[in-house]
Parts: structure tokens; C-alpha cells; sequence
């Protein structure tokens, strides 16, 4: 199989030394570009997942992970296992992910786990209103509102006491991080709808999958992608697999 490697910039370079090693050893060929790949190996955590996850978004391809960080949830087996990656990529399914398509200034920014709208320095909250298709739902003074889908619900979301939610179930999560108001609660909302996150006063931050995307003093607008990932996991695993 033809692959493309994509390290995390935290993984020691020795390991990765190793894996392409191993990969070679059982007649994989690696590939210098990405556009001659079949499938795209990211090395590393979750993290290192999310950011590959934008190749293969890009170019249409498969991708998959090799678990040499922490948590690695999404990924497909644990780097001591790299023996087996043969029979894990044969047993495991193409689960097609549902992405977060997020615009702004001019650029789709299209997302995996979640896109976060929240406080710009550590001592302000931020002041925003929810609306959903247009309809207004609250206000709410927090550190933010994160919007995820049910791949990135078991991440940050969770953390935030926000909802888990099955895959393939067609939703979207909306949670307040440290809300300052009664009343305020998760929601999940079907994925047809359009999420929007209008500024109230001053500024706000905007972060996709953990990147900075930039600062808003009006709205944005988060709806389903037209896209979706095709992400190699293991044939049973966790609630989002």
C-alpha cells in the first residue's frame, strides 16, 4: 500500500525512524507527496490526527492513526502494535466523519471535533447569544461555547460537562464553558441546522480543532460540511467509532 506519513512535531524522531521501517519491512511504499498516497498514517496523538486530518480532507484521502502520544482515541492501534498493522487496517472500517464547516474572512474552514468561540484574555468573559436557523435560543456570559460534533463530543466538550454523543447519530453538541447564568444548558441540535454565535459586546476568539482561526466582533456561522473524513478505526471501539 502506498502511504504517506505525517509525524507530529512532538514525536521523537526515533520512533518514527522505526514505524517507516516496519511499514517498509512488510511492502509498504512511502510517499514523498501526499496526492500519490492511498492512505495517510498520522503518528502521533490525537492531536497529530486532527492536524493530518486537514490532508486528507484536501486531497480526499484515507487516514489513519498510529497512537505514539497520550491519549490517541481516534487512532487505529498503539505504536507497540505496529506489528500488527497489517491485520488492523484489513479488520478495521472507513467511518465517515461528519465535519463542522466554519467560514471566515472569506476562507471554509472545515473541522473534525469542534470550533470554540470564546474569551480573548483570562481575566474577561465573553458575551455572546446563541441562535439556531436564526431563532434566538440565549445569552450567555461564559468563557465560551464550544459547537462539536459527535466525534469531537468525547473531547473538550466532555471536559466541559457537555454531552457524548453516538456517532452517526445526525447531531451537534452546543456547550457554555463556565457559564455566569442560570438557565444556560448544553444542547444538541440537529445537524441540518445552522449554529450561530453572535458577539454581544467587545470581541471574541474563534479556534478550530484547537487552532486559532481568528477574532470576531460580530457572528459566525457554523453548519454540516458538504465534506466528510474517511477515517480508518477499528471495527469495534469506543462511542465514537
Amino acid at each position: 500500500m502506498k502511504l504517506f506519513i505525517f509525524a507530529g512535531t512532538h514525536t521523537d524522531i526515533n520512533t518514527v525512524k522505526e514505524i517507516e521501517a516496519r511499514l517498509q519491512e512488510a511492502g509498504h511504499l512511502l510517499c514523498d507527496e501526499v496526492a500519490d498516497a492511498e492512505m495517510i498514517v498520522s503518528l502521533g496523538g490525537d492531536g497529530t490526527l486532527l492536524k493530518a486530518a486537514q490532508l486528507a480532507i484536501r486531497h480526499d484521502k484515507i487516514l489513519t492513526g498510529i497512537n505514539c502520544g497520550r491519549l490517541g482515541y481516534l487512532c487505529l492501534l498503539k505504536q507497540e502494535e505496529i506489528m500488527h498493522f497489517d491485520s488492523r487496517v484489513k479488520e478495521g472500517i472507513i467511518s465517515e466523519k461528519t465535519l463542522l464547516s466554519c467560514p471566515y474572512a472569506g476562507e471554509e474552514h472545515l473541522l473534525l471535533n469542534d470550533v470554540v468561540v470564546g474569551k480573548t484574555n483570562q481575566g474577561q468573559s465573553a458575551d455572546l447569544n446563541l441562535l439556531v436557523d436564526g431563532e434566538y435560543r440565549y445569552n450567555v456570559r461564559s468563557d465560551g461555547l464550544i459547537v462539536c460534533t459527535p466525534t469531537g463530543s468525547s473531547a473538550y466538550n466532555l471536559s466541559a460537562s457537555g454531552p457524548l454523543l453516538e456517532n452517526d447519530t445526525g447531531v451537534f453538541g452546543v456547550t457554555p464553558i463556565c457559564s455566569q447564568a442560570k438557565g444556560v444548558y448544553p444542547l444538541v441540535v440537529s445537524d441540518n441546522r445552522s449554529i450561530t454565535i453572535s458577539v454581544k459586546k467587545d470581541d471574541a476568539n474563534v479556534y478550530g480543532d484547537g487552532v486559532f482561526i481568528g477574532r470576531i466582533t460580530d457572528s459566525i456561522t457554523i453548519r454540516k460540511a458538504d465534506r466528510k473524513l474517511k477515517l480508518l478505526v477499528r471495527g469495534k471501539g469506543n462511542i465514537n467509532h
